[in-house]
């Protein structure tokens, strides 16, 4: 990949700070194929001993609510119980 040292050095940032236990984000946008799409392949192709949740946007989903996140998390929802009280929220653990 040429040309885009500087945003590879951001991703293995980024992957040593989530081995870390640190959170961060990345927001990749602009024109179709300036090459989005291949820095996120290079961050899941760097990313050992970290999850990595991925969905593309569907455009007949585009006018439902929410169903960009509900798309990326539902395949860890099973691992709901697993997170601390605030950030599991009210729906996360029952009160009983």
């Amino acid at each position: 990949m040429q040309g885009r040292a500087k945003e590879q050095c951001h991703i293995r940032r980024m992957l040593a700070d989530a081995r870390r236990g640190e959170s961060n984000c990345l927001l990749l946008h602009g024109e179709a194929g300036i090459g989005k799409t291949t820095l996120l392949d290079y961050a899941v192709a760097h990313a050992e001993g970290v999850s990595v949740l991925r969905v593309e946007g569907i455009e007949s989903e585009m006018e439902l609510a929410f169903g960009g996140l509900h798309q990326l998390l539902l395949p860890v929802l099973d691992r709901l119980d697993l997170l601390p009280p605030p950030q599991a929220g009210p729906c996360g653990r029952s009160s009983a």
